[in-house]
């Protein structure tokens, strides 16, 4: 199961402060005998609300292990790989593990930002055990083979379990609505309980309300869920043009020699995507950027990124069509809403839309610069001394 980012919301603080009004209202301006002692009240009060203004508490202060709450999350996927498409309708429910309120959503800072790279540079969150909770073990990502991803350390709930805690309805798709329930196999919910997780593209409504819901849960303490979620337009790159003459049919054209402008069917601001553009100029020299911008409709990848994607491949050769493969461009949509219910501590239904195509570089690849070999240099005259006679004597 994917790695899932859980939505956490907290509550605005407002705090307003009157006490100053109240000494310069016009009967207490009559009354100077009692001015000081209004203006020391004043102060003193002022220092006593400092004082006692609580502190937001932390997400490890408000977990309860005793009484954690339930994790839910559905997500809604759809892939467009080389003009090839696949859907997939998923969700599942978990007891709460600390680490769950301490995954955020993406913030402003790091929208409308690119790096080099398919991700920012990480950075472990511990280096022992004893850096976390005691429920938690100090563990490192994996990738898709397994490999250990450097850096990745972060302290995780292990032994975590799926739960079946009765059906769930989810209306907004075409044709629907459509049960979803427990599948045993793989320990998540799919659609009416059954098959891989995938789901036919031509269900899925885009520009539409969705809406899930579930009654009478399981679980004495879980009770109920709802949550609307609004799914956005149909994923579209509409700049730079699709070209003809990708290995797999229409390509991405790029100009990699001025600012790179993206324009696609936005969301009005609302959730985000990541363009990632990979360019490799040898099987050993490749280069990704990666943008993660708001989704309104619109980005340009600035030069100083651009100019580092050097585009390898090309010509009928089994090694340049390997590289004209390894030239791509993916857009991920992410979108989310909070579900919400009684028992529900963190939870939220989710769509991605994934957009993969080849790149078809306008200024022509590069060639992969053809193996040399050494020159053969010539011997060098030895600097041993000759041997020498022994002397004799008479």
């Amino acid at each position: 199961m994917k790695k899932i980012w859980l939505v956490l919301i907290l509550a605005c603080i407002f705090v307003l402060s009157s006490c100053g009004d109240d000494s310069k209202s016009p009967a207490k301006v009559d009354e100077p005998d009692n001015e000081p002692e209004e203006t020391a009240d004043t102060d003193t009060a002022e220092e006593t609300t400092d004082a006692e203004v609580p502190e937001e508490p932390t997400e490890n202060e408000k977990f309860d292990p005793e009484n954690p709450g339930y994790t839910v999350e559905f997500d809604i996927i759809d892939i467009d790989m080389m003009g090839q498409g696949q859907s997939m309708a998923i969700g599942y429910f978990m007891k709460t593990a600390r680490e769950d309120l301490e995954e955020g959503e993406v913030v402003d800072v790091t929208l409308d930002t690119c790096v080099m790279g398919e991700s920012s540079p990480r950075v472990p969150s511990c280096t022992s055990k004893e850096d976390c909770a005691p429920e938690q073990d100090c563990v490192p990502e994996t990738d898709s083979n397994g490999q250990v991803i450097e850096n990745s350390e972060h302290c995780e709930t292990l032994g975590r379990e799926s739960l079946d805690v009765g059906p769930v309805m989810i209306s907004g798709f075409n044709g629907g609505p459509y049960p979803f329930a427990f599948e045993p196999g793989d320990q998540v919910y799919k659609l009416n309980g059954t098959g891989d997780g995938s789901i036919d593209r031509s269900i899925i409504a885009y520009n539409t309300e969705y809406e899930i819901k579930a009654d009478e849960l399981i679980p004495d303490d879980l009770k109920s869920l709802s949550a609307k979620f609004m799914m956005p337009p149909a994923l579209q790159i509409i700049e730079p043009a699709a070209t003809e003459g990708g290995m797999f049919g229409a390509a991405i054209a790029i100009d990699n020699s001025k600012p790179l402008k993206f324009v696609w069917e936005g969301n009005g601001g609302q959730g985000y995507i990541d363009i990632t553009i990979t360019a490799a100029q040898s099987l050993s020299n490749t280069v990704s950027v990666t943008c993660k911008v708001i989704d309104d409709g619109e980005f340009t990848v600035p030069e100083e990124f651009a100019s580092q994607l050097v585009f390898g491949g090309g010509g009928d050769g089994m090694m340049g069509q390997m590289l004209a493969m390894m030239n791509m461009i993916i857009f991920d949509r992410h979108a989310e809403s909070p579900i919400t219910g009684e028992g529900i501590s963190v939870g939220r239904v989710s769509s991605e839309q994934l957009i993969m195509a080849n790149v078809m570089p306008t200024g022509g690849y590069t060639p992969e610069p053809e193996p040399t070999e050494p020159e053969p240099t010539e011997p060098t005259e030895s600097t041993e001394p000759e041997p020498t006679e022994p002397e004799t004597g008479d």
